[in-house]
């Protein structure tokens, strides 16, 4: 489970893992889901593997200041497990 403070109508998941030495990104062999905390209102959101496209994912809950809709992926798509 991912603990994320949301800022500026996202909340900013990291797909990784680090120390001191390397950065990990995680894979489908790795992990099946991510299980993100909202800290501001407890709600908890599930993305698959499939989805990790690069070493962080940004689920927005909030309108983007320009109105963009393409690639954008809203946390309602990340309430249930599927």
């Amino acid at each position: 489970m991912k603990y994320v403070t949301p800022r500026n109508g996202a909340l900013d998941v990291g797909c990784k893992s680090s120390n001191n030495w390397t950065v990990d990104k995680y894979t489908e062999d790795q992990v099946d889901f991510i299980a993100v905390y909202n800290s501001h209102n407890k709600d908890v959101y599930f993305v698959p593997s499939s989805k990790f496209n690069s070493s962080s994912i940004k689920l927005r809950f909030a309108k983007t200041k320009n109105n963009q809709k393409i690639g954008i992926k809203n946390v309602e798509d990340f309430t249930f497990f599927k």
